[in-house]
């Protein structure tokens, strides 16, 4: 039943649909956003993968100010709170949340979280901010990445990879085999993988 509920919502809802944080989606799923908005750091640090999926950084602020805001170099993060600098390298966090937009570092990049399904472990980005729902529409797979989880690394979006990544889940591979998909679909069409995602039951 649990699956069936979270396909409902996967195929009820556009692709991407204004990509909004990760701590939005995931506290929407225990209650309303309104009552916890004003816990939820718009700005911060996620030391782990574990303070990702809470949605919560461990260290943050709210608004962007002269004395409290983030800072990105090659290898570092530096957070600015209360006028006190923090530095840290990115390979020692998950990431950093920046205006309310969640970003992983990984091999020294900065990926936006394009897109955290509610209830699944599988995790979408894009190089650089995320993009709007106008512009989504006409762009393809190429353009994004993902991650088999929080904790995993990120790949390029595209078939052999999704195949590759997940070949120890044969019927959901056997899926992806079977839906006709390329690389150059819309990345709305991720759709489809997803539906087989859940379906199958990976993990």
């Amino acid at each position: 039943m649990k699956k069936n509920i979270i396909m409902v919502s996967i195929l009820a809802l556009p692709f991407f649909a204004n990509a909004q944080t990760a701590a939005a989606t995931l506290v929407a799923n225990t209650t309303t956003l309104a009552s916890f908005a004003t816990d939820i750091p718009q700005n911060g640090i996620f030391l782990n993968a574990d303070e990702f999926q809470n949605g919560i950084p461990e260290m943050g602020f709210d608004k962007k100010s002269k004395e409290n805001h983030i800072r990105e170099f090659d290898n570092r993060v530096i957070l600015i709170e209360n006028a006190e600098k923090t530095k840290f390298d990115k390979s020692e966090i998950w990431g950093f949340r920046k205006n309310n937009k969640d970003y992983r570092t990984y091999n020294n990049e900065d990926y936006a979280v394009a897109y955290a399904p509610k209830g699944l472990s599988i995790i979408f980005y894009t190089l650089g901010d995320v993009t709007g729902d106008e512009s989504i529409k006409n762009e393809f797979v190429s353009k994004y990445y993902f991650s088999r989880n929080g904790q995993s690394a990120i790949y390029p979006l595209n078939i052999a990879n999704i195949k590759e990544v997940f070949s120890d889940q044969i019927p959901f591979v056997e899926a992806i085999n079977k839906g006709n998909l390329s690389d150059n679909m819309p990345i709305h069409e991720v759709n489809k993988v997803l539906s087989a995602y859940v379906k199958n039951g990976v993990n």
